[in-house]
């Protein structure tokens, strides 16, 4: 039986040093979209006061499984992921999805997912080859029109996050970079260029630019899919800091971005360690319950079940901390936050302006763009920085007295 370890104290001492002074910057890592004040106090006082801290706790596939022996935590995952899922304009059950290891963990099962949907659609198109659809295939295309597998292409913006790039390279799919418009949006006639219509089409659509935060056109980008069709899509959203406060807002322009009843998007990756303020990286995957049908079916004898995930373990722990933070908040609570950060921003840009620094926010984003000040300024505030602009995020934790003192800060060097 073990017994808790004596920690030697210089070990102590280095480890309470660090935390302290973790502590003391926290309020200050704006240039990174991380909510600073977690507030999960309760929610690790009930973990100790249930004895589960003491407990391993892993999630494995499919939180809808039927037959689980292990320890588990499905029906708060379940209800977790369905909170989100119908936030997201998904009608009652006709979605699946989990709780991620984090936003690129979500992309990465959106472009797998994707290339699956899209050899479903293949084999379908392929059993009507002498169709008006089939002829669709573009002449100077280099695939044989009577080979059974036409690979896809995946379409993303330059200024989307970086990771589909690198998922594209891992999941070795040939990659297509949109040009990104002055503001970060996908330029939409860039787009329409590089589109093969004789090719399916992964496309992944930020809602949310990394550095500026735009959202790409939803809806050009549908109009440029119906003049030059191609032969299949699959449309999947990275929405991963915006998907946690859009679908709370007031505005119905901006819960119909990311409806897809509206948008008609196949699948969708919100990180949690963002808005939803978790403190470790995790998040959600979900998506039309019917791309199921088209994934490898690897049915495992020894926990009898079927893994239609990447990831094997994933935290059970997260998924608690999740469904704490989404039933200890609601609906409302959400509301309050996403209008409080909208409001910090729009008081962040006016007192920059104010002072005769050229900052903006684009449509609906938290993130703040401005000319790079000083190193003191951009190192203090842990700023992200790209050529000669900055930016910072917005998050809950911010307020009047902090927006103050960093704007104070920005505009000694200019």
């Amino acid at each position: 039986m073990k017994t808790d370890c004596k920690v030697k104290p210089e070990v102590l001492e280095k480890l309470t040093s660090c935390a302290k002074a973790i502590v003391l910057k926290r309020r200050y890592q704006m240039g990174y979209p991380f909510d600073q004040a977690t507030n999960l106090n309760a929610f690790y006082h009930w973990l100790y006061e249930t004895g589960l801290y003491n407990t391993t706790l892993i999630s494995v596939g499919s939180p809808w499984k039927e037959s689980w022996d292990m320890l588990d935590v499905d029906e708060f995952e379940r209800d977790a992921v369905s909170f989100m899922a119908e936030a997201f304009g998904f009608p009652h059950d006709t979605y699946w999805g989990f709780v991620t290891n984090g936003g690129t963990d979500g992309n990465m099962h959106g472009i797998y997912f994707g290339r699956k949907a899209l050899q479903g659609q293949m084999a379908a198109f392929k059993k009507n080859e002498n169709t008006a659809d089939s002829k669709k295939c573009s002449s100077d295309s280099n695939i044989a029109k009577d080979d059974k597998t036409i690979p896809p292409l995946l379409y993303v913006s330059a200024e989307a996050h970086y990771s589909v790039q690198k998922l594209g390279d891992v999941l070795n799919i040939e990659t297509r970079v949109i040009r990104a418009l002055p503001d970060g949006r996908m330029d939409t006639e860039d787009f329409r260029r590089q589109l093969d219509p004789g090719r399916p089409a992964l496309i992944v659509i930020a809602v949310g630019g990394t550095f500026k935060g735009a959202i790409d056109d939803q809806k050009a980008i549908s109009e440029i899919l119906k003049e030059k069709p191609p032969i299949a899509v699959y449309r999947h959203l990275d929405i991963a800091l915006f998907g946690g406060y859009l679908p709370f807002l007031d505005s119905q322009d901006a819960k119909s971005i990311i409806n897809q009843l509206h948008q008609h998007f196949d699948s969708v990756a919100v990180s949690g360690h963002k808005f939803l303020a978790m403190n470790e990286p995790c998040g959600f995957f979900i998506c039309r319950k019917g791309i199921l049908e088209h994934l490898h079916n690897l049915t495992v004898p020894y926990l009898n079940c079927v893994m239609p995930t990447i990831s094997c373990s994933r935290s059970g722990f997260d998924v608690l901390k999740l469904y704490w933070r989404i039933f200890t908040t609601g609906r409302e609570g959400f509301r309050e936050e996403a209008e409080h950060v909208l409001a910090m921003t729009h008081l962040l840009v006016s007192k920059l302006n104010e002072r005769g620094i050229k900052a903006y926010a684009n449509p609906w984003s938290n993130t703040v763009i401005f000319p790079r000040p000083s190193d003191e300024a951009v190192h203090r505030f842990c700023m992200a920085c790209s050529g000669e602009f900055s930016h910072v995020v917005v998050m809950q934790y911010f307020d009047e007295p902090l927006i103050d003192e960093l704007v104070e800060a920005i505009g000694k060097c200019q």
